[in-house]
């Protein structure tokens, strides 16, 4: 390990009493901080840092994500590698925390070494996809409040996330699904136009653009039809806005913003080159476009599978018999609400988040969570041609949060199916407020799909859902995430 390296003091005091040094980047680990000044350092791909009394000791630690690894796992595995030599300690589950804007699961800790007691706190993040970020702060239990506190809270206003473990990009994807074509464009400029072409048979295509930080803004400027006529133009510095397929300007503050067609007021395709642009606020280029292409007529039974994501404290979701009873309750309800469509629900299957992950996300803010749930139940899921509905124990807003006035939601319209890195690919239900009435639950389902899938422009209000009716189900029969029941 280095050497202790003494950190420049800067010249102004920080509000909480600390003054920190330079700004130093740990680029294999993807992050930057600042030092606090008069702590010891060391660096060495990770970052331990203590004060000269040891009364106060931090660890941060950054790296790649594996795939299908869990952060709550790998929080507690990095808690115990630091707290190894200590005689005992205790993980202690704290619920959410926000580092960055980036939500994380927080753990108190308590500790005792050579007969004295420590506090702390740890709290680990994935600030992208493919990336973790760790920060553990302890200190001897009479100096917590006075300012082993203060130090976490202080430093999570120093730390900055940068993308180092982007998945490569690939051109054309080879998928399982014989109706669907799917392409990924990377390093495309906000300055390029993307050219997508449709041929005869294609019927729908989705299309999700991806900046490389998720805290970007992207928006869509202009889409082309192939006869050259505008179908939507958006000038950010100036606010003109026209558009034949959207209510609104199509702009996202979470790093995604998703196209569908056709839609209600375009409702088919056109053989030849649709072009599209995009503006980001970084300026930095996108860092994938992925476009899902299908092709087929679409007249026969549609069917839709569901993955339901179980984050709901009551035991009984544990046991397999209760879930087989819900399972067939819902699909019957769901059986009648479709059917006069000529659609059907087709797999079901449900999923749990890891045990440490419960109590986190049972409550969602919808305010500033819910991105962050499309994201864990997407990396949780394993069949990606399906609508995530995530079941969960409270919906809120606000800070401090109160409950929500609505109990369904969508994650955005449209929602983006067949990829894990999505903010957009979930639907939201308070479960309790159903219960068991497999009516109403399965009413709100569908209606949240209409509102995920994007068939229908609407305003800036994801919580206000479609009803849907014969001529929205010629457009939804036609969405990717429907397939031929034959």
């Amino acid at each position: 390990m280095d050497e202790p390296i003494t950190t420049p003091e800067q010249n102004s005091p920080q509000p909480t009493g600390f003054q920190f040094g330079a700004e130093m980047i740990l680029e294999q680990a993807g992050f930057s901080f600042q030092p606090i000044s008069g702590f010891e350092l060391e660096v060495d791909g990770s970052v331990y840092m203590y004060s000269d009394d040891g009364n106060l000791e931090i660890s941060m630690v950054g790296g790649k994500l594996e795939n299908e690894t869990s952060i709550a796992d790998l929080n507690d595995e990095l808690a115990a590698e630091f707290m190894e030599n200590f005689d005992e300690f205790k993980l202690i589950e704290a619920g959410k925390d926000h580092i960055q804007g980036v939500t994380g699961l927080l753990n108190e800790i308590r500790f005792v070494n050579a007969e004295e007691e420590g506090l702390g706190r740890a709290l680990i993040c994935s600030p992208y996809i493919n990336q973790f970020f760790f920060l553990l702060v302890i200190s001897s239990a009479e100096h917590w409040e006075q300012i082993g506190h203060q130090v976490f809270t202080a430093l999570k206003e120093h730390i900055h996330f940068h993308s180092q473990f982007k998945p490569p990009a690939v051109i054309v994807e080879v998928d399982d699904h014989p109706d669907l074509t799917i392409e990924t464009y990377g390093s495309i400029t906000p300055e390029d136009e993307l050219i997508i072409t449709i041929e005869k048979g294609d019927v729908s295509l989705l299309l999700a653009a991806r900046t490389a930080n998720t805290r970007d803004e992207i928006t869509v400027t202009h889409i082309w039809d192939p006869g050259s006529q505008s179908l939507y133009h958006y000038d950010p510095a100036s606010g003109d806005f026209s558009s034949a397929i959207s209510a609104h300007p199509l702009i996202s503050t979470q790093g995604e913003v998703c196209i569908f067609l056709p839609c209600a007021s375009h409702p088919a395709l056109q053989i030849g080159d649709y072009r599209v642009t995009f503006a980001v606020r970084s300026g930095q280029p996108l860092q994938e476009v992925q476009v899902i292409i299908r092709q087929g007529r679409a007249l026969d039974l549609q069917k839709v599978d569901l993955n339901l994501w179980l984050a709901l404290e009551d035991e009984r979701f544990n046991d397999p018999n209760y879930l087989a009873q819900i399972e067939a309750g819902l699909r019957e309800a769901l059986k009648q609400e479709l059917a006069p469509m000529n659609l059907a629900p087709g797999k079901i299957e449900t999923f749990h988040p890891a045990p440490d992950e419960l109590a986190a996300f049972a409550s969602i803010n919808l305010d500033s969570e819910l991105a962050d749930c499309s994201y864990m139940i997407s990396q949780s899921i394993e069949n990606g041609r399906a609508l995530n509905i995530g079941f969960v124990d409270h919906l809120t807003r606000g800070n401090p949060p109160v409950d929500a006035e609505v109990s369904a939601v969508s994650s955005g319209s449209p929602g983006m199916i067949l990829s894990p890195v999505s903010p957009h690919a979930c639907v939201l239900i308070n479960f309790s407020a159903y219960a068991e009435d497999f009516s109403a639950l399965a009413k709100a389902i569908v209606d949240q799909l209409v509102n995920f899938s994007g068939v229908q422009a609407q305003s800036n209000q994801p919580e206000q859902p479609l009803t849907l009716n014969q001529d929205l189900a010629w457009l939804l029969r036609r969405h990717p995430i429907f397939y031929d029941a034959g």
